[in-house]
């Protein structure tokens, strides 16, 4: 059965890391508005609030109607320090801005491109840029094993979680009391 919708709710997917954030932002699950990362090279409480300036822009320039995160991510600021000071300016943020955060399972972001028959990210980022186009000339070339990870798998990581959220929608976890 197709669900009907008068509008398609924007989303914001964030993949966090310390030192920056790579996001994207869907309008609905076929449309990709916007994507990039975000640095800012400071450690922890004017990374914090660096991170919570680049994050209010990105809400005002777009004004979703959720943020979406990993769970895994997400948690693992209860942890770090520095991660766990992110995670408050997000939350600080998001509540100013009056949007909810939604969690979704990394183990649901890879089942979501293992139907797709990807196993590995290369190969999710690859799949990414076939479905939205406008990427492909973003995708970085294929990691060798003496390679460090390219800085641009960060964004193909925050579109895959918000694309994954799309697929996902209904089995989310919902955000904290």
């Amino acid at each position: 059965m197709i669900k009907l919708r008068i509008y398609d709710p924007r989303i914001l997917a964030i993949d966090l890391r310390h030192r920056r954030f790579g996001f994207a932002v869907f309008e609905g699950h076929r449309r990709l508005l916007g994507w990039g990362i975000r640095v800012y090279k400071a450690v922890g409480e004017v990374e914090a609030v660096m991170a919570s300036q680049r994050l209010a822009a990105l809400l005002k320039s777009y004004s979703p109607s959720s943020i979406v995160v990993t769970k895994e991510r997400w948690d693992r600021g209860q942890i770090s320090s520095n991660m766990r000071l992110l995670d408050e300016a997000i939350m600080r943020e998001a509540t100013a801005h009056s949007i909810p955060i939604c969690y979704i399972r990394q183990n649901d972001v890879r089942y979501s491109f293992l139907r797709l028959g990807c196993e590995t990210r290369y190969e999710i980022a690859s799949v990414l840029a076939s479905i939205f186009p406008e990427l492909v000339w973003k995708l970085p070339l294929k990691r060798r094993p003496w390679q460090s990870e390219h800085p641009r798998m960060i964004m193909f990581d925050a579109i895959a979680i918000g694309f994954a959220y799309w697929q996902h929608e209904s089995i989310r976890i919902p955000p904290p009391e």
